[in-house]
């Protein structure tokens, strides 16, 4: 299943990394628009994402450079982790912290997943909110800095 790359008014894309594998990036219609807030960026620097409908995903923003941005997208892969990269830019990737109600801590946003099409609907799901996310940070956060 390649990964979601979006076309939303302008031209860009995303990439998706999935278990070490780079899914070649293609251009296609999002079904679903997510809306994104910034949630916070503590005293380490952490940044988190969160998106405002399901899967209702906490991401991660990693911070990279040039130098460093295979490296670290190879260590997360390594991890297990999923990563999604912005197309052009290389100064960050987004990895996947948890989705749906965290333990209970918002029964609301309960992923109840149950059978094999369910897992594999969260699963597209949350390839194409992550990759969204990765256009959205730069779009909204990264490339507003620039000027």
């Amino acid at each position: 299943m390649a990964a979601p790359i979006l076309r939303h008014g302008q031209s860009f894309s995303a990439s998706l990394l999935w278990h070490a594998k780079l899914i070649t990036p293609k251009m296609i219609e999002s079904k679903t628009v997510y809306a994104f807030d910034l949630l916070s960026t503590d005293s380490r620097g952490h940044i988190a994402i969160t998106s405002r409908q399901w899967p209702w995903c906490v991401l991660q923003v990693v911070t990279t450079t040039l130098k460093t941005f295979d490296a670290i997208t190879a260590n997360l892969l390594a991890r297990g982790e999923m990563v999604a990269h912005h197309d052009t830019d290389r100064t960050f990737c987004i990895i996947h912290l948890c989705s749906g109600d965290q333990g209970g801590k918002y029964p609301e946003k309960h992923v109840d997943i149950s059978d094999g099409p369910t897992a594999r609907k969260f699963i597209s799901a949350l390839k194409d909110c992550m990759a969204q996310a990765a256009v959205w940070y730069y779009t909204n956060i990264i490339e507003p800095r620039k000027y």
